[in-house]
């Protein structure tokens, strides 16, 4: 369900300049809309612990996601702007409660197997926007129409939900313990938030950087996403080894702190051998971050069945909405090299006092897995 997710995610956005021409509208009309498919996200991300803890995870995660593949195709025939628009605010809306149901389903196989797993899920997500990158551009390639190629990912996703429908059991919603804690859930909205400025950063900027500060030219542009996905992957695929080793909690600290380093090593030199080495790195320390707050959301006793992962998700949904911007301006202000430093240096003293002062100490997950485990 992770993989299939991710490859969704990826088989339409490298597309987008084709789907502005079929609609003849300009980068600004196009932004419009996609920011309303993010703002479906971010309301099914604040209704998502109402929908995991009536329906259970299980269901949530595989009717949501059935229904993300079912609506998938119309992105090909949207007739106008404002269409598309309202399709990927469904899309979107749906999504975000897959994406719970999913990370709900994650915790309770954690706690199944007594050892971690969230960083390998999530790793098999970013595996598969990868594969899922490369097979729109080979069906660009090949000529293959983008309604064909959506068509083609719809029917594999609904035979993957089918499949997951069978194989993940039914588990009823769990209840809270003890006090419900607001503290809690603006704590995971901001240790998530922020963290999504870190993660985010070489997506956005990376391309500029390397054109207009090392000299790399146009032909290395994309050298950045690539080292730093490539770094981001194999952290999380093994990840979960350093979390049974080290605990949630620990790793949760030494990801921000590398990542923050591997930052200065980016900005600092200015040349292209230095930036491209400290975007890999960058991508390693962060990986693990997002995977292991959605490990602590969902095991936290605080919280009844997705609650905490709703939380959790609205922060970093609004992290995404943000963050380009803030970067955007802080960099005309400043230029890019320092507002990269500056802004990311600020969210991850953020995200690490957000923990600290809310989620940072033993968490239960589970019978088989002690407390002192992950803490």
């Amino acid at each position: 369900m992770f993989f299939v997710n991710g490859v969704v995610v990826g088989s339409w956005l490298p597309r987008l300049p084709e789907i502005r021409d079929r609609l003849g509208i300009d980068l600004g009309a196009l932004g419009l809309t996609l920011a309303l498919g993010g703002l479906g996200s971010l309301v099914g991300s604040s209704l998502s612990g109402l929908v995991v803890g009536r329906f259970g995870a299980r269901r949530t995660a595989v009717v949501a996601g059935a229904v993300v593949y079912l609506v998938l195709p119309l992105i090909a025939v949207a007739p106008l702007a404002l269409v598309l628009a309202l399709v990927l605010a469904i899309i979107g809306f749906i999504d975000a409660n897959a994406d719970v149901g999913m990370n709900a389903v994650g915790v309770r196989v954690e706690e199944a197997m007594g050892r971690s797993v969230m960083t390998r899920l999530h790793g098999l997500w970013s595996l598969g926007t990868l594969i899922g990158s490369g097979v729109s551009a080979l069906a660009v390639l090949v000529g293959l129409g983008l309604g064909s190629q959506l068509l083609i990912v719809s029917v594999i996703g609904l035979g993957t939900a089918l499949y997951a429908a069978r194989l993940i059991p039914e588990a009823p919603p769990r209840r809270r313990e003890g006090e419900r804690s607001g503290r809690l859930a603006v704590g995971l909205m901001l240790a998530g938030g922020f963290a999504v400025f870190i993660e985010g950063g070489p997506f956005d900027w990376s391309a500029l950087f390397l054109v207009d500060y090392t000299g790399s030219g146009e032909a290395l542009a994309g050298t950045g996403v690539i080292v730093f996905t490539a770094g981001m992957l194999i952290g999380r695929l093994g990840g979960d080894h350093v979390v049974d080793r080290f605990g949630a909690i620990r790793t949760l600290y030494a990801a921000i702190v590398v990542s923050v380093i591997a930052v200065y090593v980016v900005v600092g030199p200015q040349e292209i051998v230095p930036s491209l080495i400290g975007f890999a790195v960058w991508g390693v320390g962060i990986s693990v971050a997002l995977p292991v707050l959605y490990k602590l959301a969902g095991s936290h006793r605080s919280f009844g069945e997705g609650s905490g992962l709703a939380a959790l998700t609205v922060g970093t949904r609004l992290g995404f909405m943000v963050a380009p911007a803030l970067i955007g301006v802080a960099a005309t202000a400043w230029s890019l090299p320092v507002a990269l430093a500056v802004i990311v240096t600020l969210a991850a003293v953020a995200s690490l006092l957000a923990v600290r002062l809310t989620i940072g100490r033993p968490i239960p997950v589970g019978d088989s897995l002690p407390a002192d485990g992950i803490s």
